[in-house]
This record gives C-alpha cells, sequence and structure tokens, in this order.
C-alpha cells in the first residue's frame, strides 16, 4: 500500500512520534522494524523523538505523505518548537529558520521532562476517543514544568515508556493508555504536585499561554528588558534578592556561570545580557521570582 495512502492526518496538538504510531497500525506491518524501514529507509533505529524525526532529511522525505502540510507547519503545529523558540533566539526570525537538526534537538533536551518518559492526561485521552475515534500523545504533557491538565485540572499521568524506547519502537496511544494501571507511577512526584497545587496549575496555564501566544520573533528575553527598562511593574526588590533567597536557582546559575553572580551584585540589571543564554527552564523560574507569572511577561506593554 502506498505511503500516502494510509498516512494519518495529525490531529490538533499531536506529537510527530504520535503520528508514526498511527501510520504504524494503520499500515498493518508485522514488525516496528518493517515500518522504519517504510518511513526512514533505516532497519532498526528511527533517530526520532518524541517531538520530531532526525534527521531532518527523513521529514522531508516524507512531506509528501503529509496531506498538504509543509514541514514548516509540522513543527509549528505538532511539536515544542512554539514554546521553546520564545527563550531561544534565531537570527532569522522566520518559521524555517527553526527547522535544523540542531535546534530541534536543544528544543528536546531543553522542552522534555526530567523523567523522559510519555505522559498524558487521561481526561484528555477520553476526549480525544470520543471525538476522533483514537487517542494520542499531545505535546504539553512531554513539556517539562506542565504536570497538570489546564483544561480538565487533572494531574499529568506517566507511561512506563521511556524516550529511549520510542527510538526503536512504535507505542500507539490507544493501546498504551488503555493498558496502563498506573502501578509504577511516582508517588513522590504526585504527592509534590498535591503539596503544590496551585503553582503548577499556574505554570501549566502559563505554559500553554505560551505555546498558543508564540509568534516568530517573540523573545521573553526582550520582554524582560523592556520591563525593566521602562518600570511596568514593580520587582522583587531587584535580581539579587530573586537569587540569594532561592538557592537552587544560584547553585545553577553557579553552575552556568561563576562570573554572572559577581556581575549581579554589582548590576541590578546585568542578567539580562546573559538571560537568553540561559536554560528555558532557569528562564521561567526568573520571571516567576521576579513577576509572579510568565503570562505577564508576554502581555505587559
Amino acid at each position: 500500500m502506498s505511503l500516502s495512502l494510509c498516512f494519518p492526518t495529525p490531529l490538533p496538538d499531536e506529537t510527530i512520534y504520535s503520528l508514526f504510531c498511527r501510520y504504524h497500525v494503520r499500515s498493518c506491518n508485522a514488525s516496528d522494524n518493517t515500518t522504519i524501514h517504510q518511513l526512514f529507509n533505516k532497519k532498526r533505529s528511527m533517530q526520532t523523538t518524541v517531538f520530531s524525526a532526525f534527521p531532518l532529511k527523513h521529514a522531508r522525505h516524507l512531506e509528501e505523505s503529509f496531506h498538504g502540510i509543509s514541514i514548516e507547519s509540522l513543527l509549528q503545529k505538532n511539536t515544542a518548537m512554539p514554546f521553546y523558540r520564545v527563550f531561544k533566539p534565531r537570527t532569522n526570525t522566520s518559521c524555517h529558520s527553526y527547522a535544523s537538526d540542531r535546534f530541534l534537538m536543544a528544543m528536546y533536551n531543553n522542552c522534555c521532562t526530567f523523567t523522559k518518559k510519555l505522559r498524558y492526561c487521561p481526561k484528555c485521552a477520553e476526549a480525544q476517543w470520543e471525538t476522533f475515534g483514537v487517542s494520542y500523545w499531545q505535546i504539553l504533557p512531554q513539556i517539562n514544568g506542565y504536570e497538570i491538565c489546564h483544561i480538565h485540572k487533572e494531574p499529568i499521568r506517566e507511561t512506563t515508556i521511556s524516550h529511549s524506547d520510542v527510538r526503536y519502537r512504535f507505542f500507539p496511544a490507544s493501546s498504551i493508555i488503555l493498558d496502563n494501571d498506573n502501578s509504577s507511577e511516582d508517588t513522590h512526584r504526585l504527592s509534590t504536585i498535591k503539596n503544590h497545587w496551585n503553582q503548577f496549575l499556574q505554570m501549566a496555564e502559563d505554559i500553554n499561554f505560551i505555546f498558543r501566544f508564540s509568534y516568530p520573533g517573540f523573545l521573553i528575553s526582550e520582554r524582560v528588558r523592556n520591563i525593566l527598562a521602562h518600570d511596568l511593574v514593580p520587582i522583587n526588590h531587584r535580581w539579587q534578592n530573586c537569587i540569594w533567597d532561592d538557592p537552587v536557582l544560584f547553585q545553577c546559575l553557579c553552575m552556568e556561570n561563576e562570573d554572572i553572580l559577581d556581575e549581579i551584585y554589582e548590576d541590578t540589571y546585568s542578567l539580562i545580557s546573559y538571560f537568553q543564554y540561559l536554560p528555558v527552564g532557569l528562564q521561567i523560574r526568573l520571571c516567576y521570582q521576579m513577576f509572579g507569572s510568565v503570562r505577564k511577561v508576554c502581555t505587559l506593554r
């Protein structure tokens, strides 16, 4: 059967890996290796992540099967790129400038959960089944910090499938979620979410907001610079107190560059020049410490 005939149409917020999983089911191939060979002309590893296929030449090879959907559109709608690019600038701000293997791998390393396991919202999975007749792996639950579904106010659940497994096998969400009994769920993680529910919910809402709000050329670091320069909001007594009162943030910054701390101590605004080079998690944490919300940074004029 022609690849394009049974290749599924991407669903809202579906990861590209999930798209490949649904193709595997539709193709009725007896083994994962057969599907991998059809998709990537490889016999064993897909070189893929939960967000995208690597290298991009594989995606270009498949472009004619995407029902007229361009690679750039897939990156925009079916990866975490809209979230990640507001933290990491490119010299060219067009969508196409983000279509590089190096940028996508950096996005994967910065955005995916620390546990590196496939995750989902049970209520979202039920809604997908009722609406589309299939459940699929969504983007937001895979992003680090998204621990509560912003729609259903339910904790995000983890499967036992690691991100390393997706390089070699297809795990269709419909069958995995149906069989997942959560018996191996990290109870410490769930307890932490319960004890800090409001903070995690706000984080989830902020992540969703950035994912929807993002557009090429928008940068969190530039918004922070603008807010500080024009004193648009009162800050938690400037950068120093934010950092000295947060030992985790202090330690992370020390690991990045010890010289940063000396300059921060001498100059309130010096961290602005470093802001865009900090890891995504640190940029978010600083926004919370200074302004109380990432959404406030995005929407203040």
